[in-house]
């Protein structure tokens, strides 16, 4: 609520509420990460694995671009602050399910690996919106 004493409570948010907060945030970030992908695509980048997972974590997207493997993650912000997004915690999370998906797919063992960061802005309707793509973020 605008103006709003810092005294007053806030009203509660019921879970329905939150809910629908957090289906509108997930499908956001689903569209932003098929944006991503067609992007990527398009620079010559092949798609291994979405969302892949196993018990260290979860990466965004798994991509080979010729004898490159890369790990991606994915973030969709709002209002485009991009600086500590991903805590040195996720980061570690994100090398360790990588290093479980070398060890499942041997074929892969002797492509380079590069660990990327991809944080895309709202744009138009169907647009892109600003897009910032750091390599080797870590």
């Amino acid at each position: 609520m605008p103006n709003q004493p810092a005294n007053q409570p806030r009203p509660p948010v019921s879970a329905k509420m939150r809910k629908r907060k957090r289906q509108r945030a997930e499908q956001a970030g689903r569209l932003a990460e098929w944006k991503i992908r067609w992007l990527l695509w398009c620079k010559g980048y092949r798609l291994i694995h979405r969302r892949w997972r196993c018990v260290a974590g979860e990466i965004d997207l798994i991509l080979r671009r010729r004898n490159l493997l890369v790990f991606a993650e994915v973030k969709y912000r709002q209002h485009g602050v991009t600086d500590g997004i991903i805590t040195s915690h996720q980061q570690q999370r994100i090398s360790k399910a990588a290093a479980f998906f070398l060890a499942k797919n041997q074929r892969f063992t002797t492509f380079d690996c590069r660990f990327d960061f991809i944080a895309i802005e709202p744009g138009s309707r169907f647009g892109f919106g600003k897009i910032t793509h750091i390599h080797n973020a870590w």
